[in-house]
């Protein structure tokens, strides 16, 4: 499910707080000389307070804050050219964050990578435990197509018009859609960077996550896959939906990819990098924080009116660890 994360925060402000999150912007010249603008190497992508401080709290992001006009907070940065912003959640706040810094007159980002790192609800199978890590293969969008009730009463989806904003040529393809954003497949050789990079870091795991794993019957230890992400920003939980989510993402790839987890931002990310021809810079990286399916015994309107079973710190944690060992070999790569 999308995973309820204004929920989760309101809970967790006591985490810490940044110092320097309501600096007032500064005020910039309409040119800069290119000499003088900052190229990041990384600028890695986070949504909302939980996410943001588990970057923040490492001291090696005091070297340097940027204000940057459309941010709602600075982007901060180490030594290394590793930067981090907080986005907002969902697409829309993505894609007016990545919009904003993309074109700030300060910055070059023609060779940085965007890396889309946090949390994400995750599905009911059996190796994919709570704290498992997916670094995913495509970006695939929830809210096109026709999601309705059948004669049945039945939640069901059928996909957008072929040929509405195709590519002349390219009816089929879905990332050849030119004005919906459907699907967007991760630059191949990004992605198995990533995957090799992250082949032996070891993620950790928690008592309550494997207390959550027993009750949805799926493995208790957490490890790091590839998969497929669907972006939306409505919250959903249930089989019902969880079927559309799988057919969604099998129709969008050709049967390439699986459903794996939701999200509420990449597809803002991803789109809006694709404009300006620098999609093949784009990672997402997910921790799974909760499932999308109520627990045995449970149905949706209980999970609704009672909340749902998170484990959402260990989520955290993980995908920052994995995201820290793809930024390492960046880096190596870059010396």
């Amino acid at each position: 499910m999308f995973v309820k994360k204004n929920t989760l925060w309101k809970h967790m402000m006591l985490c810490g707080a940044v110092g320097f999150s309501w600096m007032a912007p500064l005020a910039y010249a309409q040119a800069i000389p290119a000499a003088a603008k900052m190229r990041p190497k990384v600028i890695v992508l986070t949504a909302f307070p939980p996410e943001w401080q588990a970057w923040t709290a490492q001291k090696s992001f005091q070297h340097q804050a940027l204000h940057v006009p459309g941010l709602i907070k600075p982007m901060i940065c180490d030594s290394k050219g590793v930067c981090v912003t907080e986005t907002g959640e969902g697409e829309i706040n993505a894609a007016v964050t990545v919009t904003s810094l993309v074109k700030d007159a300060a910055l070059d980002v023609k060779k940085t990578i965007f890396i889309r790192s946090g949390i994400a609800g995750g599905v009911d199978k059996e190796d994919s435990a709570l704290g498992s890590v997916y670094i995913n293969s495509w970006v695939i969008s929830w809210a096109f197509g026709h999601h309705y009730l059948s004669d049945q009463k039945q939640l069901a989806w059928s996909p957008p018009g072929c040929a509405d904003y195709a590519t002349p040529g390219h009816c089929g393809n879905y990332t050849q859609n030119i004005m919906e954003n459907l699907a967007y497949k991760i630059n191949p050789a990004l992605l198995n960077m990533a995957v090799n990079a992250s082949a032996h870091v070891a993620l950790k795991n928690s008592a309550e996550a494997k207390k959550l794993d027993k009750t949805f019957a799926i493995s208790v230890a957490p490890k790091v896959m590839v998969g497929a992400t669907i972006t939306g920003n409505d919250f959903w939980i249930g089989k019902a939906n969880q079927a559309i989510a799988e057919q969604i993402v099998r129709r969008y790839t050709h049967g390439e990819a699986k459903y794996t987890n939701t999200a509420m931002e990449d597809l803002g990310d991803v789109a809006v990098l694709s404009r300006f021809g620098l999609a093949d810079h784009y990672l997402s990286i997910r921790g799974i924080s909760d499932v999308d399916v109520p627990p045995p015994g449970k149905t949706e309107e209980e999970i609704w009116k009672t909340g749902d079973l998170y484990a959402s710190a260990l989520a955290e944690r993980n995908a920052v660890i994995v995201t820290r060992a793809v930024i390492a070999h960046l880096l190596k790569g870059a010396a």
